[in-house]
């Protein structure tokens, strides 16, 4: 069987409401002024969403985006609650081996976590633990894509991702929580945590028993 191979870029998914600020779209702006191939979909239902999902795995992109309302216990779409364990079953067989990066309130958690990487094969979420201010988001995505793409124009590794996020880290004042697989280990996660004017820490955590 030929392995499929996947490309760098990003393909962003947002689900914002008509006042808001729509980071996603200003980042699908700025990745096509520094030539960093994506893809952006608005999504207003949970059919769109998962239509979405599906268009990101055709895609070959490695990276997700997504940019919306959440909390601990899943995202919200229009207006409807979606848990991690409705998500698990959107991701999976979409996700193997992608790095999903959330603009989104508290979206950088373990259940969030274990429901894209343990449930759905993913490689990776980044995301902040706290309420997150779209002016910052606004900011800090751009710049990390920025950066990042001029260190590993082909793909991005563990190392110049952490230290790309703990500059931004730095610079904005955002907490980032990043969560990646453990070979061999299904029910586990390596999280590390970027604070400003910290030093980095990591642990293996246990995945989320029940979503």
């Amino acid at each position: 069987m030929v392995k499929e191979k996947s490309m760098y870029g990003v393909f962003i998914i947002e689900s914002l409401e008509g006042d808001e600020y729509f980071d996603g779209k200003n980042l699908e702006a700025i990745l096509r002024l520094s030539n960093i191939p994506c893809e952006y979909r608005n999504v207003d239902s949970v059919k769109k969403l998962t239509q979405a999902v599906e268009d990101f795995r055709k895609s070959k992109l490695r990276y997700l985006y997504l940019s919306c309302h959440a909390d601990t216990d899943g995202i919200a779409i229009n207006g409807y609650d979606v848990s991690n364990a409705e998500l698990a079953e959107i991701f999976k067989g979409n996700v193997k081996k992608k790095r999903l990066f959330l603009s989104a309130c508290k979206a950088g958690n373990r259940n969030m976590a274990t429901a894209f990487i343990n449930k759905s094969g993913g490689q990776s979420i980044i995301g902040a633990p706290i309420d997150l201010y779209f002016d910052k988001a606004a900011l800090f995505w751009p710049s990390f894509f920025h950066v990042i793409n001029m260190a590993e124009q082909d793909k991005m590794n563990k190392q110049s991702l952490s230290k790309t996020l703990k500059q931004c880290v730095d610079l904005f004042e955002i907490p980032i929580n990043y969560y990646h697989a453990i070979n061999n280990q299904e029910m586990y996660l390596r999280r590390y945590k970027f604070r400003h004017n910290k030093v980095t820490t990591n642990k293996k955590v246990l995945m989320t028993k029940q979503l």
